[in-house]
């Protein structure tokens, strides 16, 4: 064989190899194509399922939000609603989705609470799952309590981006509220009323006191002035007393005023021992008639107490003229009330009556505070049921024990203002 044919041979064989190699390749490439071509359909088909799961997911999430019958929301940090239900519509009296989405919630808020919204929408997108209550104004000008349960939503990284918030209409638990209130009040007017009945002819006698003391002395005045032999000087003391004695009479009256007015609560820092020494000093008459003696104890720099002066003082008197009646219907030979006024813990103040009647009978201990509840023959159980009723609307507490050595203890406690809020006093007074 010549060596030209062996070149074209081998150049032969070269190309067979070399095709054959190709073909390979491509048959590889291939097959790795159509594999890649079912991953492919397969990520596809993984992926469909997903948003149809995510798509039933929001149909089935839009379906309980949509029957929800509370108003849902979502807002965004600079109040933008950004989702509403159908509930929620019709709590703010819109007609369309498109009056509310895309507007500023504050649109619907009173004004009065704009800044108190806000503060928990803050709070909200700080992080925090808040409650809070405000007053809206409807599309419809309709004035109505809402109570909103409000939520973080975050996204993937854990940023919060919106605020889901639950509200429902609260308006006619407010009333009933408010109604309960203005009831309570009633009552306890009532019972001051029929307490300064039953104390008025011991009032009688407290301003005939100083009544009398007026016209003895302006008549030893008159006289002196009449026999000519009198120094204007020798005149101030006497009418200094009567000064004094009509400021006490007036002072009388003007506390039996505040003590029946009708009015709604004002709550102002009151000082406790104040009120006990003002009542002590009220019912000292009838303490006087009972052979009662009334002893204080008094803490001293005792924090004020956020409360209505007058009706607790009628507290602090219904327990007294309770101490009082208890000792005189058993005919108690030692007849003592103590008062005792003591700090509880950091956050209360707790006023002690004592006496040393007959005690409370263990088998209606626990009735005692229930209306129309009472003991005494022309008693009418109303006392000491307002005296728990009003404590329990200051925020406290009221129990009643006897004593291992006889007589019983009343024990009330009221809400201590804050040491640094106590020091404030152009805020806070007894009567303001």
């Amino acid at each position: 064989m010549s060596g030209a044919s062996e070149a074209m041979l081998l150049g032969l064989v070269v190309l067979v190899g070399t095709l054959m190699v190709a073909m390979i390749g491509s048959t590889y490439l291939l097959l790795r194509l159509r594999e890649a071509e079912t991953r492919l359909h397969e990520k596809e088909d993984q992926h469909q399922g997903i948003l149809d799961r995510l798509q039933e997911n929001e149909y089935r999430l839009r379906t309980i939000i949509e029957s929800e019958p509370e108003c849902v929301k979502l807002q965004a940090a600079d109040g933008t609603v950004l989702e509403i239900n159908p509930a929620g519509l019709r709590l703010l009296d819109a007609g369309r989705p498109e009056d509310i989405i895309g507007t500023k919630i504050y649109d619907v808020v009173a004004q009065e609470y704009k800044d108190i919204y806000r503060e928990n929408m803050r709070r909200v997108f700080a992080g925090e799952a808040v409650v809070y209550e405000f007053k809206s104004i409807t599309l419809k000008g309709r004035v109505c309590w809402m109570e909103t349960h409000a939520v973080p939503l975050r996204d993937a990284r854990g940023a919060v981006y919106a605020l889901l918030g639950i509200t429902r209409d609260i308006t006619e638990h407010k009333w009933a509220e408010e109604q309960g209130r203005r009831h309570q009040t009633e009552l306890a007017r009532v019972a001051r009323l029929s307490t300064m009945g039953e104390m008025a002819t011991g009032l009688a006698h407290e301003l005939n006191q100083p009544l009398s003391a007026i016209a003895n002395f302006a008549r030893g005045c008159i006289r002196r002035l009449r026999s000519g032999d009198v120094a204007p000087a020798d005149l101030i003391e006497p009418l200094e007393e009567v000064c004094e004695q009509a400021e006490r009479a007036g002072e009388i009256m003007r506390h039996v005023r505040d003590f029946v007015r009708k009015s709604e609560p004002r709550m102002t820092a009151v000082d406790i021992n104040l009120v006990v020494r003002s009542v002590v000093k009220f019912t000292e008459h009838e303490a006087r008639q009972n052979e009662t003696v009334v002893t204080l104890h008094l803490a001293p720099q005792q924090p004020r107490v956020w409360a209505d002066s007058i009706m607790v003082e009628q507290v602090v008197c219904n327990l007294v003229r309770n101490a009082m009646e208890a000792m005189a219907e058993t005919r108690t030979l030692r007849r003592e009330i103590i008062i005792r006024t003591v700090r509880n813990g950091g956050d209360f103040v707790e006023v002690e009556v004592i006496d040393t009647g007959p005690g409370i009978d263990g088998a209606v201990i626990d009735q005692i505070f229930d209306q129309f509840f009472t003991t005494k023959p022309e008693g009418v159980g109303m006392g000491l049921s307002i005296s728990r009723s009003i404590v329990e609307s200051h925020g406290g507490s009221i129990r009643a024990e006897s004593r291992a050595g006889g007589g019983a203890t009343f024990r009330f406690t009221l809400k201590a203002i804050p040491i640094r809020l106590n020091r404030d006093e152009r805020r806070y007074s007894l009567h303001s």
